[in-house]
């Protein structure tokens, strides 16, 4: 009971086209250990329904859309199928919230232009609506995200456990693979690691990520393993790079191949980076990967640096959007080996402790990063992924957000109910506090 379990959609899932009582299908993504004992192996079925859906449709009942996933069912074996009781805690990068296990959709008018939108509704004018400023804005930026909910098939989804699972016998030993694996030496890995920097540093060399992941294998093997864990590299930055981020911003959407600051390893730029996003602007899990030395002709060794961003906010210091990034770097390296892990990628994975990193420091934007100072040696091999297909009962959802006519007539539905609902003294005053205490938060602390 309170375990995580991270789950992939094994077919879309839309507020669109859903149904109480549709079937929902998933795949675990990672085995589920109790007592050092395999309960439920990684590739085991997972389904379950959907319990509630609300559509926003034409906006004039719902601002947002809510879907609610009732995950309750978990085959270990060809027929054999064990109850579970569980809740969705978490949407993997997605823009959409969840709140007591209900997935909550986003307000199309709750973005950057939106927001500045409603402010312009205060400029001393007869008639706000007829202000030729807030005329030649909505008409310069009619760009407003999609409402809906829609998640495609490999969407990553965190649940938690909310009562015991009755399992049958365990599986297996949860060692059983590093047990099997051939091992790197430690010895040589001890000095490996030994040779290491702690962190990269900024084209003015400010201090940076910290370094947290080696990658044993060739850069066929590197590349090849993001690219079947589902991950995708960076756009050089251009001015079509910088016109698709400004896009993917007003319309609060993610960017596949999103552009990445340049860091540098001993004055030296990464050689690949890798990221994985869904919906949001904001939220991505990312990595930046150079090329090491080791001193042995047959061994190709990879650093790497891994955090996720959570949010992107307008900094004046860089003149731009900056990411933050969540706190815990050690989460995001077990999301990086989860994923070529489920992918087949992985022959083992070992950690080895530096005590000259620090446990808490500081990134180049002045987010806190914490760790436990380890970093993660992943031996790769050819990818063997198992994952299993959905069964022919699963509805395949698709996508259908309507035509244009449909869709601006929902727009201005939408804002002109939450122009009426927010652009007024009360909620002004609301929000700006808001602003002023996440503006707080995101404030250096001394480590």
């Amino acid at each position: 009971m309170g375990q995580s379990l991270w789950i992939r959609l094994s077919a879309p899932v839309t507020t669109y086209q859903a149904r109480p009582g549709d079937p929902v299908q998933a795949v675990l993504t990672h085995d589920l250990v109790c007592d050092n004992e395999v309960v439920l192996p990684m590739g085991a079925r997972i389904e379950g329904i959907v319990r509630s859906r609300h559509k926003v449709g034409l906006g004039i009942r719902h601002e947002t859309a809510t879907l609610d996933l009732d995950f309750n069912r978990a085959f270990v074996g060809p027929g054999i199928g064990i109850d579970i009781t569980t809740q969705v805690e978490e949407v993997e990068n997605a823009r959409e919230i969840v709140r007591k296990g209900v997935i909550r959709g986003i307000r199309s008018s709750d973005t950057f232009q939106g927001r500045i939108n409603s402010r312009l509704i205060h400029l001393p004018t007869w008639n706000p609506y007829s202000d030729p400023v807030l005329i030649a804005y909505k008409a310069l930026f009619p760009i407003f995200p999609e409402p809906e909910i829609y998640y495609p098939a490999g969407t990553d989804i965190r649940l938690r456990t909310t009562g015991e699972i009755t399992s049958l016998q365990p599986i297996a030993s949860a060692s059983r693979e590093s047990a099997a694996a051939a091992k790197p030496d430690s010895g040589e890995m001890d000095e490996l690691v030994d040779e290491l920097p702690v962190r990269v540093t900024t084209q003015k060399n400010k201090d940076a990520d910290l370094l947290n992941i080696i990658f044993l294998g060739t850069q066929d093997e590197v590349t090849e393993s993001f690219r079947q864990a589902g991950w995708d590299g960076a756009d050089p930055l251009s001015r079509r790079a910088v016109l698709r981020d400004f896009y993917a911003l007003l319309n609060n959407s993610g960017y596949a191949h999103e552009p990445m600051m340049t860091f540098y390893l001993n004055g030296r730029a990464e050689d690949m980076n890798w990221q994985k996003s869904l919906n949001s602007y904001g939220r991505r899990d990312h990595l930046r990967i150079w090329q090491w030395s080791s001193g042995k002709p047959d061994q190709s060794v990879w650093i790497s640096s891994s955090t996720h961003d959570v949010s992107a906010a307008l900094s004046v210091r860089h003149r731009g959007f900056e990411h933050h990034i969540a706190s815990d770097i050690d989460e995001e390296r077990s999301t990086v080996i989860r994923d070529l892990d489920f992918a087949g990628c992985i022959k083992s994975v070992n950690y080895i402790a530096r005590p000259e990193m620090p446990m808490t420091s500081h990134n180049a934007a002045g987010d806190v990063m914490h760790t436990d100072g380890s970093v993660a040696i992943i031996t790769l091999q050819a990818c063997q992924s198992s994952e299993p297909q959905p069964s022919s009962g699963v509805r395949q959802a698709s996508f259908k957000p309507g035509n244009y006519a449909y869709r601006f007539l929902r727009r201005q539905i939408l804002t002109f109910r939450s122009d009426m609902l927010r652009a007024n003294i009360i909620y002004s005053l609301y929000d700006c506090g808001r602003v002023a205490v996440m503006t707080m938060r995101h404030q250096p602390v001394t480590p």
